[in-house]
């Protein structure tokens, strides 16, 4: 995963987590303003968006987890394209030796 790829699955992870927060919310003011079977409903989707976040927000961890992870090894390996053998040349330049 490079550095835009790693930026884009975090940014997307913190809106779907957004996303869950304000329909958690709307369910929650739904919930207070009915009774009987649309009272259930309410309740049974605001538990399912809650956990919902709750796997969201794990699923945040993780990737940040992984991000660091990757990095870390890219820092312990070096990058394939910035090895010290390839300073000074290019895929022509190479060639041309």
């Amino acid at each position: 995963m490079d550095s835009e790829s790693s930026s884009r699955a975090l940014g997307a992870v913190s809106d779907l987590i957004e996303l869950l927060r304000l329909a958690q919310g709307a369910a929650d003011r739904v919930e207070k303003e009915v009774h009987g079977p649309s009272y259930e409903e309410a309740d049974l989707i605001a538990r399912e968006l809650h956990r919902l976040r709750r796997l969201a927000e794990r699923l945040r961890n993780d990737t940040g987890q992984l991000i660091r992870r990757e990095e870390s090894e890219n820092v312990t390996r070096g990058h394939p394209l910035r090895r010290s053998s390839d300073h000074g040349t290019t895929r022509l330049s190479r060639g041309a030796n």
